[in-house]
């Protein structure tokens, strides 16, 4: 497929400053998801078929639902980050270009924005790069990615054919969220057609879960209150129930949706205690009645985060009583 002709947005010095890498330095945010892991690999994978010396980066642990993507690789810490940056041609971050979701590599990013390129497709954004190139329209990272290789008439070889699914496959609920669209499902054609066997992938991703997880599950739901006449739905997460059930931080992944099957919810908040934080995620829906879903971005860039408009999130360094009660005001002056 000609990407010129298929996808004109696709910046030019963006692609000209990753063809004309010879070492390449790929990276993505704080607590990774499967966009952020599946695209880091994807470029990685591709840039490295082609010829060129590429270093992937990981501040924090790879969640074990992602590790399969990540076998073999020597992740850099941010240490690592800053000695490889330092020496590399270019730095791709992917999936952020929100600093706030950078902390582990703050330190370093300033001094290395006339090599940096960002490729992301979230609403909140800073100028942190040379070149930047966020597509809110798009419902993955790894759309971006793979659009980006067409660019650079990169092949979508099979290794990188999964993680561009895994990557689809985590933003869009496996096709089930409203940002689904013929540009996602086209591109997750072209990785079944590349050899992804997309049961093997599910089961892995979603079929796949510990006993320590489920453990979690039931006391997340022991939490749920609903508010707003049943429209928003509030759960949390304490350091005690990681403690009580051994799951660790990075399984709570998905885990907001679970409200989700409330048919009167429109909204759902999940608060999670975490080290001397309290991690807000924030879904929407259109209501069953009808209507706009709430634009949940914009209630979390008032609490300091941001996102898109249907999932977003925040941070407070604060108790779990005052992130409940700051985030419930919030959602409820914002809903109709």
């Amino acid at each position: 497929m000609c990407a010129t002709a298929s996808n004109p947005d696709v910046p030019a010095a963006l692609a000209a400053r990753i063809a004309a890498a010879k070492r390449l330095v790929v990276a993505t945010h704080d607590r990774p998801d499967g966009d952020a892991i599946g695209s880091m690999m994807a470029l990685a994978l591709a840039a490295r078929a082609a010829g060129k010396s590429v270093e992937t980066t990981l501040a924090e642990p790879v969640p074990r639902r992602y590790a399969f993507l990540t076998a073999g690789e020597k992740l850099l810490d941010a240490a690592g980050f800053a000695r490889a940056a330092a020496a590399s041609d270019c730095i791709a971050i992917v999936d952020t270009s929100s600093m706030d979701q950078l902390r582990a590599l703050a330190s370093s990013i300033p001094a290395l924005r006339d090599r940096l390129v960002i490729i992301d497709h979230h609403r909140t954004r800073e100028d942190l790069a040379a070149v930047t190139w966020a597509d809110p329209a798009a419902a993955a990272t790894g759309i971006l990615v793979v659009e980006l290789l067409d660019k650079l008439d990169w092949p979508l070889t099979p290794a990188v054919a999964q993680a561009v699914m895994t990557a689809i496959g985590a933003d869009t609920g496996w096709m089930q969220y409203a940002n689904t669209d013929g540009r996602a499902l086209r591109i997750a054609a072209r990785c079944l057609e590349a050899g992804v066997a997309v049961d093997e992938l599910y089961r892995t991703l979603f079929l796949n879960d510990r006993p320590e997880r489920l453990a979690l599950t039931s006391r997340l739901l022991s939490s749920l209150k609903l508010h707003a006449n049943g429209r928003l739905a509030v759960m949390t997460l304490t350091r005690e129930d990681f403690s009580a059930t051994g799951a660790g931080p990075d399984e709570t992944e998905n885990l907001i949706n679970e409200a989700l099957r409330i048919g009167s919810v429109s909204v759902a908040l999940l608060l999670v205690e975490q080290g001397s934080e309290i991690r807000g995620s924030l879904r929407s829906r259109t209501p069953a009645g009808g209507g706009a879903a709430l634009d949940v971005a914009a209630v979390a860039q008032s609490l300091g985060g941001g996102g898109h408009a249907r999932a977003a999130g925040f941070r407070q360094a604060t108790t779990m009583e005052q992130a409940r009660a700051a985030a419930l005001a919030a959602v409820e002056r914002a809903l109709p």
